[in-house]
C-alpha cells in the first residue's frame, strides 16, 4: 500500500475512534457522531486536496479536521478533549490545528 494511502486510512481511522469516544462519553448523540465523521472526512479530502501531505501525523490530521468539524457542526466538545481524543497535550492539538485552518482557508476570506 502507497504510503499516502496508509496515512489516509489510519487518519479516518482516528477520526471514527475520536468520534466514538466523544459518543461513549455522551458529549454528541449518535447522529451528531455520524455527521462529525462525515465532515471530518471532507475536510479531510479537501486538506489533501490543497496539499496536506502524509508528513503530517495521522492523529494530527486527524484532531486538526475534527476540531474544524466539531466548531462548523456547532457542538460543544471542548479542545481539551479534543486534544485526549486524540492523545496530544493542548500545545500540540494548537499546532496541529492551525495547520488544518490555513490549508482549508477560503481564499477569498480576508
Amino acid at each position: 500500500m502507497p504510503f499516502p494511502d496508509l496515512v489516509s486510512q489510519l487518519t479516518r481511522r482516528q477520526i471514527e475512534s475520536m468520534a466514538q469516544s466523544f459518543a461513549e462519553r455522551e458529549l454528541v448523540s449518535n447522529n451528531e457522531r455520524e455527521e462529525l465523521v462525515r465532515r471530518s472526512n471532507e475536510y479531510l479530502d479537501a486538506a489533501v486536496e490543497k496539499g496536506l501531505t502524509p508528513k503530517m501525523s495521522y492523529r494530527g490530521r486527524a484532531a486538526g479536521v475534527t476540531l474544524k468539524a466539531i466548531r462548523d457542526i456547532g457542538l460543544q466538545i471542548s479542545e481539551t478533549d479534543i486534544a485526549r481524543a486524540a492523545g496530544f497535550d493542548k500545545k500540540s492539538m494548537a499546532i496541529n490545528t492551525s495547520i488544518i485552518d490555513a490549508l482549508l482557508k477560503d481564499p477569498k476570506s480576508p
